[in-house]
């Protein structure tokens, strides 16, 4: 039996990177992958790569992490295709770069959002389904 058999596992950002090796590792460990990202058609592409290794994935549409309504929507549809959640790894995330002096407050209001908004929305969605 694998570690994760039978497990739904909720990751954000899977369209590339971190998000993609987690979404392929938790996979691979027998967990439901259900991801998401904003890029939702390289999201889709982990979706078929888990698939082809025999894996299950879903990936309902594009997950904007910094908009509640789109949050609540994918824990959802997580929570209709599988029942429930038992792991979340929220992955997703962008930051702008810049020095104090020279960086607009919009800047670092949408890394705000991006880093750490990004994981209240999910966890909070995720704990009141």
């Amino acid at each position: 039996m694998k570690r994760l058999e039978g497990k739904v596992a909720l990751i954000s950002g899977t369209a590339r990177g971190r998000g993609r090796a987690a979404a392929l590792r938790f996979a691979a460990e027998g967990a439901l992958v259900v991801g998401g990202d904003l890029l939702h058609e390289e999201a889709v592409g982990t979706q078929r790569l888990i698939a082809r290794e025999g894996g299950t994935a879903l990936t309902p549409g594009p997950l904007d992490v910094t908009d509640e309504a789109s949050v609540r929507s994918w824990v959802a549809e997580a929570v209709d295709a599988f029942g429930g959640i038992d792991v979340v790894c929220v992955n997703a995330g962008a930051v702008r770069f810049g020095g104090i002096d020279s960086r607009p407050y919009e800047d670092c209001a949408f890394t705000v959002r991006a880093e750490l908004d990004s994981v209240r929305l999910t966890v909070r969605a995720a704990c009141s389904r």
